[in-house]
C-alpha cells in the first residue's frame, strides 16, 4: 500500500510574533497643558475673588455683632453706628456731613426699592427725636428697638453697596446736602 499524503511539505520558515513598543504618554500634548494652565488660573482668580468677599463683608458683620451684642443701644449710638459702617463703603467726605433728614434720606437711597419702606418706617420716629431732649420713658425704648431693627435691614440690604447704588447715592448725597445749605443760608 501507498501513502497517499505523501506529498512533500513546504517549508515555510514563520517567525515569532512580536508585541510593538508600548507607546509612552510623554511627553504631554500641548492642549493638556494649556488646559491645566488654564485650571489653575481659575482657581486662583475664584480664590482671590474670595477672600475679596470676605474683606469687604467684615465690617458689615462688625456693625450687626455691634448691633447684637448691644440691644438697648441709644438711637444716637446706633446712628453713629450706622454712619461708620457707611464711611467704609461710600465717600467718607460725604457722609461725614450727614445728619438727621439729610442722613436718613442717603440711607434709604442706599438701599434697594423693596427695603426702603420698611426702613423707613422703623426710622421715622428715631430721625425725629434725634434732636429733642432727652426724656426717659418706656416709649423711647420702643423706639430705640424699632431704630435698632432698621439698622439691621440697612446693615444686611444695603451693604456692601452694588457698584451702581454707589455712584447713585453720591449724586443724591451731593443735591440733598446743597439744598439744605440754600435753605440754611437763605434763613439766616
Amino acid at each position: 500500500m501507498q501513502n497517499v499524503n505523501a506529498l512533500p511539505a513546504p517549508t515555510i520558515e514563520l517567525k515569532d510574533i512580536h508585541i510593538p513598543e508600548q507607546i509612552s504618554s510623554l511627553p504631554i500634548a500641548y492642549g493638556w497643558w494649556i488646559l491645566a494652565a488654564l485650571f489653575i488660573v481659575l482657581i486662583i482668580i475664584s480664590i482671590i475673588n474670595i477672600r475679596k468677599r470676605i474683606k469687604r463683608n467684615e465690617i458689615k458683620k462688625q456693625a450687626l455683632k455691634k448691633l447684637k451684642n448691644s440691644p438697648e443701644q441709644s438711637i444716637d449710638n446706633t446712628i453713629a453706628l450706622l454712619k461708620w459702617a457707611a464711611m467704609h463703603y461710600f465717600s467718607r467726605i460725604e457722609i461725614a456731613k450727614l445728619f438727621g433728614n439729610s442722613l436718613q434720606q442717603f440711607l434709604i437711597s442706599t438701599l434697594p426699592i423693596k427695603h426702603q419702606e420698611n426702613f423707613t418706617k422703623l426710622s421715622n420716629k428715631a430721625f425725629s427725636m434725634q434732636y429733642k431732649t432727652p426724656i426717659y420713658d418706656a416709649k423711647d425704648t420702643h423706639i430705640s428697638e424699632q431704630f435698632s431693627e432698621a439698622a439691621k435691614v440697612w446693615l444686611t440690604h444695603a451693604l456692601p453697596p452694588k457698584p451702581h447704588n454707589v455712584s447713585k447715592s453720591k449724586t443724591i448725597n451731593i443735591h440733598t446736602t446743597t439744598s439744605e445749605n440754600t435753605v440754611q443760608g437763605a434763613n439766616s
